[in-house]
């Protein structure tokens, strides 16, 4: 399926793959996900994938310390899914973690991921979340966990963005995802 097309279904039929198991334990997930806020240009390899985070670190008391706002992602190819879900996507996963100092906040339904390849020029995806309600608070405020499918096949590196549509910024987080 060509980009167009994809971009067009998304675009038409408010098209989000997501794995609908919502985790409700937190410590069921990967703990470099959850642990403590990502400072920009950081690499974390996780799953065999490093994810750079270019940007999001935001002026903020608590910026440097485990107390901030959190939001990270790792990325899953499609045998690593499999292995996890069981399900077929040909694109691979995101697994999302987002921590906010609200219930409201922390709800996927204000956040969408728009995937872009290797140049940063092309928006291959654009992927928006559905209502998730946020988890009981733990040590870094409401929390809230998700694994996005990737409909198409991506080539590395690439670029992921998680927008809040709440937030006065046009882009609020940018990562890396290379091999």
């Amino acid at each position: 399926m060509n980009h167009f097309k994809v971009f067009l279904f998304t675009l038409l039929f408010g098209f989000s793959t997501s794995v609908n198991a919502q985790i409700t334990d937190i410590s069921k997930i990967n703990e470099q996900l959850t642990e403590r806020p990502w400072v920009d240009i950081s690499e974390h390899l996780i799953y065999g994938y490093t994810i750079t985070q270019v940007f999001g670190e935001r002026p903020a008391h608590q910026r440097h310390s485990s107390l901030g706002s959190i939001t990270t992602l790792a990325y899953l190819n499609n045998d690593q899914l499999k292995e996890k879900y069981g399900k077929d996507s040909p694109g691979g996963a995101i697994e999302l973690f987002l921590t906010r100092s609200t219930e409201s906040r922390a709800n996927f339904k204000w956040f969408f991921v728009v995937i872009r390849g290797e140049d940063d020029n092309e928006k291959l995806m654009e992927i928006v979340l559905e209502y998730q309600a946020s988890q009981i608070p733990d040590a870094n405020g409401w929390w809230n966990f998700i694994t996005v499918l990737l409909p198409e096949k991506v080539d590395f590196p690439f670029y992921i963005y998680v927008n809040d549509r709440q937030s006065q910024y046009l882009s609020d987080f940018k990562f890396m995802v290379s091999q």
